[in-house]
């Protein structure tokens, strides 16, 4: 039986790995899907206490960390699939509870993260997530789009 309930689990690689082999939670990011895939690795994002996963019916939906790039300084992600549309309050609610639990449990002082330009969606969750945009980096992104860095301080 379902329980259509969403569980916080600690993220792996294979909970990566399931949702990008999956469609992504935007038509935006099918693009970006292809060269995560690629040229990334689920593998990468697996780090101590830094990320976690949103499964519903023992399937991941979601996944969100932040990967540490150097001193206390990290890079926020978030993949999921469309499924997490089912769920979007849970899901926003989740990650912004855990978003700023896993920054201040690390002694993490600024989480940074870029957005593309044209994925309104994940500029306004960014936003209200209390990450402020900093300024337009141009062709930055793996397709050669324009991308808004965000970043929001502990």
């Amino acid at each position: 039986m379902m329980d259509n309930i969403l569980h916080i689990v600690p993220y792996t690689a294979q909970h990566g790995q399931f949702i990008l082999s999956q469609q992504m939670n935007h038509k935006v990011l099918e693009a970006d899907r292809h060269y995560i895939n690629v040229d990334g690795d689920a593998r990468n994002l697996e780090q101590d206490h830094l990320a976690f996963t949103g499964i519903v019916n023992h399937e991941p939906i979601f996944a969100a960390g932040m990967k540490m790039i150097w001193g206390q300084v990290a890079e926020g992600w978030v993949i999921a699939t469309s499924e997490m549309w089912k769920h979007p309050l849970s899901v926003a609610k989740a990650i912004k509870k855990d978003f700023a639990r896993v920054a201040k449990e690390n002694n993490i002082t600024r989480v940074q993260s870029a957005i593309r330009k044209d994925f309104k969606e994940g500029l306004r969750f960014a936003e209200w997530l209390g990450l402020e945009k900093e300024g337009l980096m141009r062709k930055w992104g793996f397709d050669g789009s324009d991308q808004y860095m965000y970043a929001r301080l502990f």
